[in-house]
């Protein structure tokens, strides 16, 4: 936290970890999140930012929302397990990232 002529500028660097559900297999995983933001807290409504961010009468500023609106934007858009995951067999439905199943020693054959 740093004063400003206009209000306090909270700089805040946060991590977490969630659970997620890979797209290409299914399995579930826990993914890394980390954020970095700036946000300034006005002291008046005159020197309010886009973000409309005030500063309480108490001074007591809850960080809860605004560091899961910012986490909650790092969390990608397609999951995966991992870069390199096979994901499921179309036809039976094995994950292939744990098994080979016989469709995939077969050739498909175009006409």
């Amino acid at each position: 936290m740093s004063r400003t002529p206009q209000g306090l500028l909270a700089q805040g660097d946060f991590e977490a970890r969630v659970e997620a559900e890979c797209v290409r297999c299914l399995d579930v995983y826990e993914q890394a999140l980390h954020t970095v933001f700036n946000e300034l807290f006005a002291f008046k409504r005159q020197g309010m930012t886009e973000a409309g961010l005030i500063l309480p009468e108490d001074g007591n500023i809850d960080f809860s929302p605004l560091v899961w609106e910012y986490l909650n934007l790092e969390v990608p858009i397609k999951p995966l397990c991992r870069p390199d995951c096979k994901g499921l067999c179309v036809m039976c439905g094995a994950n292939l990232n744990e098994e080979t199943c016989e469709h995939q020693s077969q050739v498909i054959k175009e006409d």
